[in-house]
C-alpha cells in the first residue's frame, strides 16, 4: 500500500494559506497482488516539521499526532504547535490498516503560511486618484547576496498583473478574486525565488478596474465604486544565513501613463501600444520624465484574506473555424463554439503604421445582417489595439473578459486575405486565437455512452459550467456576470460529480455571509453588487430559492466530500437565514420569491405553471429537513429537536393547502409541484404512489417535453430517479422538438443557454452561456451510470452502484472523484447480456445494485458483473 495524493486544504503544496488550523487528507493505492482488494484504515499518524531533513529523520517537531484510531482520509484537523505567519511546513503520514500492517510513511509534501494577522503588513496602498486614468507602477531594490527564497504578497483591486525583473510572476489571470470589498479583499502568494537575483532587482505592475471600480464610459450592467484602483505588496527574501529584506509598496514606486487607457469589466479594453515602456520591470531601465512618484491612497475597507480558490487560468486554447470578409475591410473570426474569454492576436505590420486602430468585437450570435449580435450580452463591448511601431506585435486583454463564439475585426487584415503575401498598409492578423478562462480545478469525473445526443448535452452543460466558474460562479459571462445563488444548488450535484469545487463552494458561503442582512436575509445575488432590483419585484432580493442555498450548499458538500468543517463554519449563517424564512411565513406557508423561474408557458420568465408558495414552501422545507440533520450532526440535540417539530408542522399545513387527495395532485399539478413535493420529502408514504402517477401522466401526454424551470427541473429529475423511473427521464431527455436540452442541440448550441428554448435559429434569445439548467447531469453520472452522489445515504464508506440498463443504450462509461479516490462505473450490452465494471477506493466497500430494488452485491477494490437479461 502506497498514500497518494496528499492534500492541505483541499490543494496539494499550497502556499500561502492564512489559517491556524488547516486540514489533511490523502489517499491509499494499493497492490491487489499484495493487499488484496478488501482494505480499511483504522489508525493514522502525521508528523509535520519546519525542517525537511529532520523529518526525513521522522522528527515531527511541530506535530506528532501520534497513532491516532480512525479510519477518515480527509479533514484530519491540524493539532500541533502554533504555527508561524510566512513559514514552509512539511509533513508525512504513515497508516495502519485492519490487519495492523502498517504503511511506509508517504512522501513528504509541504504546506506554507502567508500572514496569520492583519498587522503584518508593512507597507502602504498605492493607487489612482481619478476615474478611467491608468499607470503602471515600478519600484527597483537591491539583494545581497546567498538568496534562499522569496515571496511576494500581494492584493490589486480590482485586477492586477505582477512582474518580477520584467516576468510575469505566476501563470494566473484576473486576480484577486471578486469579493464585496467593504468586507473583505484578496490577496495572493508568489514564490519569486528563481526570479530574483543577488544585485538590482525590480517590481512592476499593471492595474484593472475589475469588480472594485465600475463607471459608466462603454456598457456597464450596474454603475458602482468601491473606490479607485490601488495596491499593497510585500516581497519578503530569505537568506541562506536567516536574515531577511523586505521590500514594500511605498513611494518609492513610481508611476507612469499606462498603455491601457481603458479597462472595463463590462465594456472591453483599450491599449495602445505606442505607450509601452519596454522593460520597465527590468532593473536596467531608465526613468524619463514622464515618471513620477506614486500616490500613497487610502485603504479599502475589507479585510485582507488569502484567496483560498484556484486561480483563473487561459485553460484552453481555441483556433478558429472559419474567416470569412463581411464587408470591405471587417473580417468575421468563428471559434467553433461559445466560451468566456478572450482572444489574442499576433500581428505583422510593415514597421510604419503606428497608429492603426484595430478594433475587436466579440458575440455569441450574429445578427441577421451578419454583425456581432450583442443586444442581450452588453451592446458596446470591444477590445481596441492601437499598433506601435515594430514589425512583429502581439496583444491579448488583461483585466476583462467577455462570452463568444464569434470576434468581428476592423482595422486588420487576415493572413489569407493578404493579397499575395505581401505587406499591406495596414496591420497583417498572422494568428488570432481564442483563450478560454476558468479556474485550475480538478477535473474529477467524465462521462460518455453510446447516445450521441446525450454525449452532446454533456458537452454543453460542461462548456458553460467552465464559462462561468470564476471566482464567484456567475449567471453568465458576459451581460451580468454576478453570482445569482439559486443556480449554486441546482447545479452544484452535478458540479460536484465532475469538479472538486470545494474551494469555490466555500468561498461562495463566505460571499453569501458576508452579504448576510442583520435579519438573518441572503440576497439573491451574492456579492451584492447590484441593489434596487426589488423596485421591479421583492423577489430579485428575497426569494427563497435563492437564499436557501447557504443551507442547501453545505449539506451537499458534506454529503459529497464529507466535509463537515463547512457545517461548522457555517452553522450561523444557516441558522439566522432559516430564521428570517420563518419569520416570513403565514402559517407555516411562504409567500413570497421569484418561484419556478423560466418555466415553460407564455408568460417568461415568471412563474406561470407553478404558485409561488408552493415553490417556495417546498424550498423552506427542504431547508428545516438539512437543518435538523445538521443539528444532529454537529451535536446540537436541542436546535436539531426545534426543527423535526417545525418540520412536522410545515408538512401539515403545505399537504393541507396544497394538497388534493383525490386526484393525488399538488396545487396546478405542474411537473414542479409534484415532483418538488416528492422530492424534498412533503408527501405522505401512503400517497407517493399517486403523486408519482399524476407526474408521469401529465410528462407523458406532453410527449415528455418539460414544462418545469431553473427550480422545479432539477426536482423533476431528482424525484424521477429516486422512484426508479430512469426511463422517463431518458425519454424526456431525447426529445429534439420541443423546448430543452435535445431542442438546444439541434438548434446548435455549444453551450447550454439560459432558456429551454434559447437557441431557437429563427429567434435566438437570452443568453447562449448559462449554466443553470444543467441538472441532468447528474442523471447521467448518478442515475444512468448509477454511481453515488448527494442523494446517497453514507457519505464515506458505503458506495451504491445502481446503473440504469437503458435498452435504447449499448454502453456507458463515468466517473466520478471521492475523497478517497475515483469510483468508476461501466456497463455494455453484448449478446443478452450486460457486461458490468465497477471500482470503489480503498477504505470504502461497494454496493452494486443491478436493481435499485434488490439488495445487491457486496464488493471491494474493481470487479466485474454479468448479468443475463431477460424478456
Amino acid at each position: 500500500m502506497e498514500i497518494t495524493c496528499q492534500k492541505v486544504q483541499y490543494r496539494k503544496n499550497p502556499i500561502g494559506l492564512d489559517i491556524t488550523k488547516p486540514h489533511f487528507e490523502w489517499n491509499i493505492q494499493l497492490n491487489a497482488a499484495v493487499d488484496g482488494k478488501k482494505w480499511f484504515q483504522t489508525a493514522y499518524q502525521i508528523l509535520v516539521s519546519d525542517n525537511e531533513k529532520s523529518l526525513e529523520n521522522d522528527d515531527g517537531n511541530i506535530w506528532d499526532s501520534g497513532k491516532q484510531k480512525g479510519s477518515e482520509m480527509t479533514q484530519i484537523i491540524y493539532a500541533g504547535a502554533p504555527l508561524l505567519s510566512c513559514t514552509r511546513y512539511y509533513w508525512k503520514v504513515r497508516v495502519w490498516d485492519q490487519n495492523e500492517k502498517i504503511s511506509a510513511y508517504s512522501s513528504i509534501s509541504y504546506f506554507e503560511t502567508a500572514f496569520l494577522s492583519g498587522r503584518e503588513w508593512s507597507g502602504k496602498w498605492i493607487g489612482e486618484q481619478k476615474d478611467f486614468v491608468s499607470h503602471i507602477f515600478r519600484k527597483p531594490f537591491h539583494l545581497k547576496e546567498g538568496i534562499k527564497e522569496a515571496r511576494v504578497y500581494i492584493c490589486g483591486l480590482g485586477h492586477y498583473e505582477l512582474l518580477v525583473n520584467g516576468k510575469k510572476a505566476g501563470d494566473s489571470v484576473l486576480s484577486p478574486g471578486w469579493t464585496d470589498y467593504q468586507k473583505s479583499c484578496l490577496y495572493n502568494t508568489y514564490d519569486v525565488t528563481k526570479q530574483v537575483q543577488k544585485g538590482w532587482n525590480c517590481i512592476g505592475l499593471f492595474l484593472g478596474d475589475g469588480m472594485f471600480h465600475v463607471r459608466k464610459k462603454r456598457y456597464v450592467y450596474f454603475e458602482r465604486t468601491y473606490g479607485n484602483m490601488k495596491f499593497l505588496l510585500q516581497l519578503q527574501v530569505t537568506y541562506e544565513d536567516g536574515s531577511k529584506t523586505i521590500i514594500v509598496s511605498d513611494k518609492e514606486f513610481h508611476m507612469a501613463q499606462s498603455p491601457i487607457t481603458y479597462s472595463g469589466i463590462y465594456g472591453g479594453e483599450d491599449y495602445d501600444a505606442r505607450l509601452e515602456q519596454e522593460g520597465f520591470a527590468r532593473p536596467e531601465f531608465t526613468e524619463d520624465d514622464s515618471w513620477q512618484q506614486a500616490a500613497v491612497v487610502e485603504a479599502p475597507k475589507g479585510k485582507l484574506c488569502a484567496e483560498r480558490t484556484n486561480p483563473l487560468k487561459v485553460m484552453e486554447s481555441l483556433e478558429p473555424v472559419r474567416v470569412w470578409e463581411t464587408s470591405d475591410g471587417v473580417y468575421m473570426y468563428d471559434m467553433g463554439k461559445n466560451f468566456s474569454g478572450w482572444v489574442s492576436l499576433k500581428l505583422r505590420t510593415n514597421g510604419n503604421i503606428a497608429g492603426s486602430c484595430i478594433t475587436l468585437v466579440p458575440a455569441e450570435i450574429l445578427a441577421s445582417d451578419g454583425s456581432p449580435d450583442q443586444r442581450v450580452t452588453g451592446e458596446g463591448y470591444c477590445w481596441k489595439y492601437i499598433c506601435n511601431e515594430k514589425e512583429s506585435q502581439y496583444y491579448r486583454p488583461k483585466f476583462t473578459y467577455y462570452g463568444l463564439r464569434y470576434v468581428q475585426v476592423s482595422g486588420a487584415v487576415p493572413a489569407a486575405f493578404a493579397a499575395d503575401g505581401s505587406q499591406p498598409d495596414q496591420p497583417v492578423i498572422e494568428e488570432i486565437t481564442g483563450e478560454f478562462i476558468y479556474p485550475d480545478i480538478e477535473i474529477t469525473g467524465s462521462f460518455e455512452c453510446s447516445n450521441i445526443l446525450f454525449n452532446k448535452i454533456h458537452q454543453i452543460i460542461n462548456q458553460a459550467v467552465r464559462s462561468n466558474m470564476k471566482s464567484i460562479l456567475t449567471d453568465c459571462p458576459h451581460r451580468e456576470k454576478l453570482g445569482w445563488l439559486e443556480q449554486t444548488h441546482l447545479i452544484g450535484p452535478s458540479m460536484m460529480c465532475g469538479y472538486d469545487i470545494r474551494s469555490l463552494y466555500e468561498k461562495i458561503e463566505q460571499d453569501m455571509e458576508e452579504a448576510q442582512y442583520e435579519d438573518g436575509l441572503i440576497p439573491d445575488i451574492c456579492p451584492e453588487y447590484v441593489t434596487g432590483f426589488e423596485k421591479w419585484h421583492y423577489g430579485y432580493l428575497d426569494s427563497p430559492e435563492w437564499g436557501s442555498a447557504c443551507i442547501i450548499n453545505p449539506w451537499y458538500l458534506y454529503k459529497r466530500y464529507a466535509d463537515r468543517s463547512i457545517l461548522d463554519r457555517f452553522y450561523r449563517v444557516m441558522q439566522d437565514y432559516l430564521s428570517h424564512l420563518t419569520r416570513m411565513t403565514h402559517h407555516h406557508v411562504l409567500h413570497h420569491g421569484l418561484g419556478d423561474w423560466l418555466d415553460i408557458g407564455p408568460n417568461t420568465p415568471h412563474s406561470q405553471n407553478t404558485p409561488v408558495p408552493v415553490v417556495a414552501t417546498a424550498i423552506y422545507y427542504y431547508d428545516v429537513t438539512i437543518m435538523e440533520a445538521v443539528s444532529t450532526l454537529l451535536g446540537k440535540e436541542k436546535e436539531a429537536e426545534y426543527y423535526r417539530l417545525l418540520g412536522r408542522e410545515v408538512k401539515k399545513e403545505y399537504n393541507l393547502q396544497f394538497y388534493d387527495k383525490a386526484t393525488c395532485r399538488y396545487a396546478t399539478g405542474s411537473q414542479t409541484a409534484q415532483a418538488m413535493s416528492l422530492a424534498v420529502g412533503l408527501a405522505e408514504p401512503e400517497d407517493e404512489a399517486g403523486i408519482l402517477d399524476y407526474l408521469i401522466q401529465d410528462i407523458e401526454k406532453r410527449n415528455y417535453a418539460t414544462t418545469a424551470g431553473d427550480i422545479g427541473h432539477p426536482f423533476v429529475m431528482t424525484a424521477l430517479t429516486s422512484y426508479g423511473r430512469s426511463d422517463i427521464i431518458e425519454k424526456m431527455t431525447n426529445v429534439t422538438d420541443a423546448p430543452g436540452y435535445g431542442y438546444q442541440v439541434r438548434c446548435g448550441a455549444t453551450t447550454l443557454t439560459e432558456e429551454w428554448d434559447g437557441p431557437d435559429p429563427q429567434r435566438p434569445h437570452g443568453s447562449q452561456n448559462h449554466l443553470m439548467l444543467g441538472s441532468v447531469e447528474e442523471w447521467f453520472y448518478c442515475g444512468l451510470a448509477g454511481l453515488p452522489g448527494v442523494r446517497s445515504r453514507d457519505v464515506l464508506k458505503e458506495l451504491v452502484i445502481s446503473p440504469y440498463f437503458s435498452p435504447e443504450i449499448n454502453n456507458v462509461r463515468s466517473s466520478i472523484g471521492h475523497p478517497y479516490g475515483k469510483v468508476y462505473s461501466s456497463w455494455t450490452r453484448d449478446q443478452g447480456k450486460i457486461w458490468v465494471e465497477v471500482e470503489v477506493p480503498p477504505n470504502t466497500k461497494g454496493v452494486f445494485k443491478p436493481k435499485p430494488t434488490s439488495d445487491g452485491y457486496v464488493f471491494y477494490g474493481k470487479e466485474t458483473f454479468i448479468i443475463e437479461e431477460t424478456d
